[in-house]
C-alpha cells in the first residue's frame, strides 16, 4: 500500500470516527427537555397566571399600582399554576414580577439562568440569559463567537455529524476507485 493510499484511509477513519463521536449527545451542559411544543405554551400561560394573581392580589389587598408583590405573596392566587411555576424555577427560570399596571399589563418576565435544550423541535436551544415576556416576545443575549458556535453545534450536531459521515464514505469510495484504478494501470504495464 503506498503512502498516499495509507494517507487517504487514516483521514477517512478519522473524519468517521468524528462524525461517531458527534453522534453522542452530550452528557455535560444544558438542561435537556422532551419538547418545545410543551414547554413554550406552559411558560406563557405561567407569565398569564401571575398576572392575574397580582391583580386578585391588589384587589384583596388594597394596594396601588406601583406596588410590587413578591412571589410568596402571589402563590395563595396562583392555584395549580404554583406548581407549574415552581418547575420551571427547579429548570433554572427566574420570574421577574413588575408592578401592576393598566398600561403594561402581563410585563412579567421569565428567564433562563442556564442553557436549555430541546431535543425535538424546531427551535432546540436557549442560551443562558434568554427571556420572555408576554408583551415583547423572547429576547435573546448577545451571543459571543463561542456561544454561536455553541448554539449551531447543538442545533445541527446530527447534520453534522451525518455531513462527516458521507464525507467519509466519498472519501472511502474515492479511494477504492483510485485502488482499482493503479491495479488495472499496473496490469496493462506488466502486461506490455
Amino acid at each position: 500500500m503506498s503512502k498516499g493510499s495509507c494517507i487517504n484511509l487514516t483521514v477517512t477513519l478519522a473524519i468517521l470516527l468524528l462524525g461517531l463521536i458527534l453522534i453522542q449527545p452530550p452528557k455535560l451542559g444544558p438542561g435537556v427537555l422532551d419538547a418545545e411544543s410543551s414547554f413554550y405554551p406552559a411558560l406563557h400561560n405561567s407569565l398569564y397566571y401571575l398576572d392575574q394573581a397580582k391583580w386578585k392580589w391588589m384587589e384583596e389587598k388594597h394596594k396601588a399600582e406601583q406596588d410590587v408583590p413578591k412571589m410568596a405573596e402571589l402563590a395563595p392566587y396562583l392555584g395549580e399554576w404554583t406548581n407549574h411555576i415552581a418547575r420551571f424555577v427547579t429548570l433554572g427560570i427566574t420570574y421577574k414580577i413588575t408592578h401592576i399596571s393598566e398600561m403594561d399589563s402581563q410585563s412579567d418576565i421569565a428567564t433562563l439562568t442556564r442553557d436549555l435544550r430541546f431535543q425535538r423541535g424546531f427551535c432546540r436551544f436557549y442560551p443562558a440569559g434568554t427571556s420572555y415576556c408576554i408583551q415583547t416576545g423572547w429576547a435573546f443575549p448577545r451571543f459571543s463567537t463561542t456561544s454561536s458556535f455553541r448554539a449551531f453545534y447543538i442545533n445541527n450536531q446530527y447534520l453534522l455529524a451525518a455531513g462527516l459521515c458521507v464525507l467519509a464514505i466519498v472519501n472511502l469510495l474515492v479511494f477504492v476507485i483510485m485502488r482499482i484504478c493503479y491495479s488495472k494501470k499496473d496490469a496493462i504495464l506488466t502486461e506490455k
